[in-house]
Formats: C-alpha cells, structure tokens, sequence
C-alpha cells in the first residue's frame, strides 16, 4: 500500500508571500497541502468572500488539493482559566472551521491547550474546559461538514492515550485525531501512539526533531526513525492524508525536497 504525502505552507510564513508558498509547493510535485492560517499570510477574520474564492481557484488551478486548515495556535489555549482567553480561543477556531469550509478543507488542526508550567490547575479542571470548548466548535463542525482533527500538542491532550480519552468521551462523529510524530517523540513513542490513535486517525503530521529540543526539521536530521513510521503505518492500515510539517525559515524549499526525497526512498508518494 503506498502511503501519501504533501506540504504545508508553514515554513515561509514571514518570508513570502502565501500565493508563492503554494507555487512552490505544487512545483515539487505536491498534491496535498495544509495552509497554516495565521498572519501574515491568513488571517480568517479579515479574508474576505473574495478573497476566499481567490486563494481557492489558485490551489485548484495548480491541481493541489487543500487538506487542512491550521491556525498554529501559539495563541490559541482552550484549556485557559481565563475566560477571555478561552473565549477568543473559540472564536478564533469556530472561525477556521468556517474558512476550512470556504475552502474546501475537510479538517481543522488544533490541540487540546496547555497548562501552566509552574503553578497548573489539576488535569479535571483544565480536562473539562478543552471538553466544553469541543463541544461547541463540533456543533459548527457538524453544520458545515469539517472534521476536528484534535492534534498531540503542548500539555493537556498531548499523549495518545489522552487524545483516544477525548474522542470517546465526546463520542462525536466529526471529532477525530491528528498524530504528530515530531511532538510524540518528546513524550512517547510515535510507534506505540500510532497504534492507540489509528482508528481515531484522520490526518498525520511528519518532521524530524532531537529528543531533548523540540522541533519540526527536515526529515533525517533528528532521532525518528521514519522507515520505522512507515511500516508502522502501513502495517496498520493507514490510509488518510499525510502532511510533510516542516518548520525551516533559512531554507525552506531544499528542506521540503530534501525530506520529500527521503520519504520517497522509503515509498510514499504525492
């Protein structure tokens, strides 16, 4: 079975523009990409229906495919005491769901939230806000036909274990997970929470990264083994989109291609 794999915009955020991040990407050979919705290049707040349609024809008309809409969410905490914060959190999110739908996305990535690093809530208090904040995003995503894609990040819902919890505590048919292996290896093993994730599983994540400094590099520059992933992957069966998550400001398109190259030695395709 081959495996599937495209690109994601995320890597020239403040160095070019969005239109030239999607030309590059269909020029080495992509078919699917996911946009990173977050200034400079997207704000969904103040992206007009024209321009909406604008960015929408572009992508088609380069015969790419828009997988998922991300917002980054360095902001973005569901699981904030604050309710200012946690309110706008939603906002935000309830308004990628609407962009993911404009454009033709079928999910929205984000993760649970984060506690404080020194002086936390307890996991049921912080647990039952992320809970509260999902079951009103999911009446949206319900309305307009987008996945939540809830992805492994930060320290709420960051481990597999804790992400299957949530899908079926909410047992909602529009909530499903995005593993990223590059933020798995900081707390677990990919290949273990690749299994606990797969039939919760609707869109993987793939960069590299040291065990010790969280990153999303160029794919065989860091500790994960990806021939390991990728038979992982296909011995469970694994068919969804894949989305290539490099994070290299310096040299962005020699990392895309280069990690391309690697993961096409290993047999995955665009």
């Amino acid at each position: 079975m081959a495996l599937t794999v495209g690109a994601c915009t995320y890597s020239w955020l403040w160095d070019r523009p969005l239109q030239d991040a999607v030309h590059r990407i269909a020029d080495m050979g992509f078919t699917y990409f996911e946009l990173m919705s977050a200034p400079p290049h997207c704000w969904p707040r103040e992206w007009s229906a024209v321009e909406r349609t604008a960015f929408r024809k572009l992508y088609e008309s380069r015969g790419l495919r828009l997988t998922s809409v991300n917002p980054t969410y360095l902001d973005i905490n569901m699981a904030s005491p604050n309710p200012g914060i946690r309110d706008e959190s939603i906002r935000q999110l309830r308004e990628t769901v609407q962009l993911a739908h404009d454009l033709g996305a079928g999910v929205v990535v984000a993760p649970g939230g984060r506690k404080h690093v020194l002086i936390a809530p307890d996991q049921s208090y912080v647990w039952a806000l992320v809970k509260g904040a999902l079951e009103s995003l999911l009446v949206d995503c319900e309305r307009l036909g987008v996945t939540f894609g809830l992805e492994n990040g930060y320290n709420v819902t960051h481990t597999a274990e804790l992400m299957v919890r949530m899908c079926r505590e909410l047992s909602h048919p529009k909530l499903k997970l995005v593993y990223d292996v590059a933020n798995a290896t900081m707390v677990e093993s990919p290949l273990d929470g690749l299994e606990v994730v797969i039939k919760d599983l609707a869109l993987l994540h793939l960069s590299d990264t040291d065990d010790k400094v969280w990153g999303h590099d160029r794919i065989g520059t860091g500790v994960i083994d990806f021939a390991a992933v990728t038979e992982k992957a296909k011995k469970l069966g694994y068919a969804g989109p894949t989305i290539m998550e490099i994070v290299d400001r310096r040299t962005p398109d020699e990392s895309n291609r280069v990690s391309l190259e690697r993961l096409r030695a290993l047999g995955w395709t665009t």
